[in-house]
């Protein structure tokens, strides 16, 4: 059916990099290209097992149209693996849970490493003379830093995330 399957993949490839690029960018969120790709990686088998080409060999009466025993079983596979996915994931999606308190590594999915700033941190900053004293409202923590010559707000936010870092 195709004539240049290198170069088709080849702009496949591309596309899911640039899409996954795109995703951590802010706003964005890489786990919806992630939950598609998987969904249509294995809705393909549950759809597309069958072999095509009934419709190129139309004069041909001869065409056989029977299944694999693998293409059966790789078309169960894949069709329990999406829905327990879906329902999995709706469930857990209704019941409000955060699978960032599961997955530690999770929240790169969605950013790249010198963004990857999370919303939920809050801090408590004063400044006496050139020291700024921060305090972590999440866990608690806090420290006395020296001043630079840098933007002093610039620099108590850096600290908050340092100190409510994980």
């Amino acid at each position: 059916m195709h004539t240049h399957k290198f170069d088709e993949m080849l702009i496949l490839v591309v596309i899911i990099v640039l899409d996954l690029a795109l995703g951590t960018f802010p706003f964005g969120s890489n786990f919806s290209n992630v939950g598609g790709f998987t969904s249509g990686f294995l809705l393909g088998f549950v759809i597309l097992t069958r072999r095509q080409h009934h419709w190129l060999n139309l004069n041909k009466s001869n065409t056989s149209q029977k299944q694999e025993s693998y293409q059966y079983v790789l078309q169960i596979i894949s069709f329990v693996l999406l829905s327990v996915g879906l329902v999995g994931g709706g469930v857990l999606f209704f019941k409000g849970v955060d699978l960032n308190d599961y997955c530690s590594w999770c929240h790169y999915i969605t950013c790249a490493p010198p963004s990857c700033k999370p919303s939920y941190i809050s801090c408590e900053d004063y400044q006496i003379g050139n020291k700024l004293n921060v305090t972590c409202l999440n866990n608690g923590r806090s420290g006395v830093f020296s001043l630079s010559n840098r933007n002093p707000d610039e620099q108590a936010e850096e600290l908050c995330y340092r100190l409510c870092g994980k």
